[in-house]
């Protein structure tokens, strides 16, 4: 009597349907995914903006010192702290002591392209931390709102603020969530102040 073999592994149709199977899901979510990493690239942006101004406001009240938090186009680093030059929208930030005489002027610095190259910064070109954590406009005097940075990306329906008050405060917030959400930017912010995505 002829006893018959129990199949072992896949044959080659069912591994061709599997592999149909798979690649059909993933064109359907490829979409989503580049659209998901676009999103936390903006979330990652306004992170980074939130911290650095936390660490201006350290490092002002740590030295005693005026500390500017700048955006600009230029490449921040040691040996341009000096020639960098503040511009509302810059596409860079850094942070840097603003007595010229004082010794490691540059804190820290971030250019955008380590990111995402479509992450834009919306807001003042610099704002000041005085000795007592106190924020100032660019020329050292106390401002009476609040200082606003608008972080977002081409092409992605998100966007993220990023608010100082005139104490110091600073938080993220999304202007997409209604008010009684504890992200959303309503009622501290007006929605003119921070526009959705």
């Amino acid at each position: 009597m002829l006893t018959g073999h129990a199949q072992r592994g896949v044959t080659l149709l069912e591994l061709m349907v599997t592999v149909v199977i798979v690649a059909i899901l993933l064109a359907v979510a490829m979409p989503y995914f580049g659209g998901l990493i676009a999103r936390g690239a903006v979330a990652s942006g306004a992170q980074l903006i939130q911290n650095a101004l936390r660490q201006a406001e350290a490092e002002a009240i740590r030295r005693n010192s005026d500390v500017e938090f700048l955006l600009t186009d230029d490449v921040p680093s040691v040996s341009s702290v000096a020639s960098l030059v503040a511009k509302a929208n810059g596409k860079n930030w850094t942070i840097r002591v603003v007595d010229a005489a004082a010794s490691n002027r540059y804190v820290n610095g971030y250019t955008t392209k380590d990111i995402s190259g479509g992450i834009a910064y919306q807001g003042p070109a610099s704002i000041r931390f005085s000795g007592a954590g106190r924020v100032l406009d660019s020329t050292g005097v106390a401002v009476s709102g609040k200082q606003i940075f608008r972080v977002s990306q081409t092409g992605v329906n998100v966007a993220y603020c990023v608010f100082v008050t005139p104490g110091g405060g600073v938080k993220t917030c999304n202007p997409a969530l209604a008010s009684g959400n504890p992200q959303a930017c309503q009622p501290i912010l007006a929605a003119t102040d921070c526009p959705g995505g």
